[in-house]
Order: structure tokens, then sequence, then C-alpha cells
């Protein structure tokens, strides 16, 4: 570190590998654990600390607490930014079960997709979330800025309108 404070491109070049190294173990880290889904995510989120440290590098006194500060306040700030944009796709292959009941279980679940896609953007954001997103009625309460309680509500009378429809 000092040296590289002085001029020695040479040990400034070493120290940069060693970060971006330590940088994307970290993030590959994330991916394994599904947090960063995208391996092009791990890569950018590599080169912005590694930008961070070329411009901070003369400041820091104690490397190894700003890696760790800054690969994780990195990650954080990035995955509170595309939290918001996830997506939740179904997975054809878990509308059926077994072949034999292939045509009832198609026309149910065509008929129910149909249906949930002409719900407005906001019941069809909670179901999504709930079944196939898997997530907790205070997890979805949170991502779409509503009180638990009404995100119940609105969930379960969504399911009802489907099934009244359904019937």
């Amino acid at each position: 570190m000092e040296k590289s404070r002085v001029g020695d491109s040479k040990a400034f070049s070493d120290l940069s590998k060693h970060i971006r190294d330590i940088a994307h173990s970290y993030f590959l880290s994330k991916h394994h654990q599904k947090r960063i889904i995208n391996l092009d995510d791990v890569d950018d989120l590599t080169h912005n600390v590694y930008l961070v440290f070329a411009e901070q590098f003369e400041k820091i006194v104690v490397l190894e607490n700003w890696l760790r500060r800054v690969l994780f306040l990195t990650f954080v700030r990035w995955y509170k930014k595309n939290k918001s944009f996830d997506s939740v796709e179904l997975d054809e292959s878990l509308l059926v079960k077994e072949e034999t009941d292939l045509v009832s279980v198609n026309i149910d679940a065509g008929t129910a997709l149909n249906l949930l896609s002409n719900l407005s953007d906001e019941k069809q954001e909670i179901v999504k979330l709930r079944f196939w997103g898997e997530l907790k009625f205070s997890e979805i309460a949170e991502r779409t800025n509503k009180n638990e309680a009404a995100v119940k509500k609105m969930f379960y009378r969504t399911l009802n309108e489907i099934k009244e429809k359904l019937d």
C-alpha cells in the first residue's frame, strides 16, 4: 500500500489485482447464494469496487476495513436498486404434474393465467410475488409499500375473484 502511494506502479498494479480478485470472489459468492442472478452484474460490481479503490486508495487507512465496508455497501446499494425491478417468471413446467391430468390442468391453469392477466397490475403483482416469488405477506408489503393487512386482504379477495370466475 505504501509503495503504491509513493508512485510504484508495479505495487499499485499488484494491489489493484488483489482488490479485484477479492471483490470478484465476494460478488461471486452472492451469485452462488442466488442474491445476484446475472454474472454480468458480478463483473459490473467488481469493476465498481475497483473504480472506488482507484479514486480513494491514497485516503485508505486500514485496507481490510475499507474493503469490507465498500464491498458490503456496493452490494446493498445494488440490491436495493434492483430489488424493485425483480420480475417473477412463471415456470410453466409446474403447471403439469402428471401426464394423465394434462388436459384438465392445462385448461384450468390456462384459464387461471388468463384471468390473472386481466386483473390490475397491483393484484397481479401480489399474486405473482406470493405464488411464484414465494414471498411472505410481510415481504410483499415491504416491496409494494403497503401494510401487511392490506396485502393479505387484496390477495385473498383476488383469489376469490379468480375462483368465482373459474366456477
